[in-house]
C-alpha cells in the first residue's frame, strides 16, 4: 500500500444558509442610505471630529458622536484598481477602490470607484469625485459608489443608477 498514489475522494454539495446580522449602532448610516441616499457621518460632541465612516463615539476622545447629514462629493485620499474580485464584482472588473475623504469630513472611507474609462489618472490622489446610488438599494455599503466628477451626469443617467440628495 505505501507505493500507491493518493487519490482524493470529494463530493460536491451545496450548503445555504439564512442568516441574519444587525448593523447596531451604525444602522441610522444604512437605514438613510436605503431610504433617503443620504450619506451619514457623525461628529463629537467634544472634539469636533467629523467621522466618515460614522463612529457611535469618538475614538480619540470617546465621547459620544451626534449624526450629521454628510455632502456626497469628495476627494481620493489613495486608491487602487482592482483586477480580481468575487462574484459580485466579477462584471465591473477593472474598478476602482478608494479611501474618499467626503467634503467636511476628518477621516476617509473605502469605497468603490467605477469609471467609463478606468485608467489610473481617474483613481490618483487628490481626483474628486461624487457618489452615485443604485436604485435599488437595501441598505448596504454597495448601494453607492463613486465616479469621478466629470463623469456623474453619465452615470446617473443610466437605469439602474441615480444622484443623489
Amino acid at each position: 500500500m505505501s507505493g500507491e498514489k493518493f487519490q482524493a475522494h470529494e463530493i460536491r454539495d451545496f450548503i445555504k444558509i439564512n442568516y441574519k446580522y444587525t448593523m447596531g449602532g451604525q444602522s441610522k448610516f444604512f437605514i438613510e442610505l436605503k431610504n433617503n441616499k443620504k450619506l451619514l457621518g457623525t461628529k463629537c460632541t467634544k472634539c469636533g471630529k467629523t467621522w466618515m465612516p460614522p463612529r457611535i463615539n469618538c475614538s480619540e476622545c470617546y465621547e459620544p458622536a451626534d449624526w450629521i447629514e454628510m455632502k456626497q462629493t469628495g476627494t481620493i485620499e489613495v486608491s487602487t484598481i482592482v483586477w480580481y474580485t468575487t462574484s459580485a464584482f466579477i462584471k465591473a472588473i477593472p474598478y476602482g477602490v478608494a479611501f474618499v475623504k467626503l467634503d467636511g469630513a476628518d477621516t476617509a472611507l473605502l469605497q468603490g470607484i467605477f469609471s467609463e474609462n478606468l485608467v489610473p489618472s481617474k483613481v490618483k490622489k487628490g481626483s474628486f469625485v461624487k457618489a452615485v446610488f443604485l436604485k435599488e438599494r437595501e441598505g448596504k455599503m454597495t448601494d453607492f459608489f463613486f465616479v469621478p466628477e466629470d463623469e456623474y451626469e453619465t452615470w446617473i443617467n443610466k437605469p439602474e443608477y441615480e444622484g443623489g440628495v
